[in-house]
C-alpha cells in the first residue's frame, strides 16, 4: 500500500497541529511507527519512532544552535537519529552544526504541504526517506 503525503492545511497549523503534520510526514517518509509524545515526555521530544526522535519548531523565528545540539545529544544517547522540523528559518551556525552532528533539519510549509531538507542529513531524508530497520 502506497502512503499519501500529508494534505495541505490552507489556514496553517497550531503548535499541536504542527506536531500532527510532522508525524504524518515521518510516516509518509517511512517511519510508520511514529507517535506523538504526551506530557511529561513532551519535554524531551515531540515525536518518536523506533529509529528517530523528532522535535517540531512551529515558531516564526530562526532555529538556533542550542536546539540542534540538544537534539543531537538526546538522540545519540538514545541510539536514534535526530530530526528537527522547522517552520521558520535556521541560523547558519545551526545549519552547520546540524551537518556536523548528523541532525536532519526539515523545513515544512503547512499551507501547501511541502517539505524540504535544510541540512545535509535533511536533504538526504527528503530524497531517500526514513529507514525503518
Amino acid at each position: 500500500m502506497e502512503r499519501e503525503p500529508p494534505a495541505p492545511r490552507p489556514f496553517g497549523v497550531s503548535a499541536d497541529e504542527a506536531v500532527e503534520l510532522c508525524r504524518e510526514w515521518m510516516i509518509y517518509l517511512g517511519a510508520v511507527d511514529t507517535v506523538a509524545t504526551h506530557d511529561p515526555a513532551r519535554q524531551l521530544c515531540d515525536l518518536y519512532s523506533s529509529r528517530y526522535l523528532a522535535w517540531v519548531d512551529n515558531g516564526r523565528g530562526n532555529l538556533d544552535i542550542d536546539a540542534v545540539e540538544n537534539a543531537a545529544r538526546l538522540a545519540t544517547s538514545d541510539g536514534r537519529q535526530a530530526l528537527i522540523f522547522v517552520r521558520g528559518g535556521i541560523r547558519p551556525v545551526a545549519q552547520q552544526q546540524a551537518d556536523a552532528l548528523g541532525v536532519a533539519i526539515l523545513w515544512y510549509h503547512a499551507v501547501d504541504a511541502t517539505l524540504a531538507g535544510a541540512s545535509r542529513p535533511g536533504l538526504a531524508v527528503v530524497a531517500s526517506g526514513l529507514r525503518t530497520a
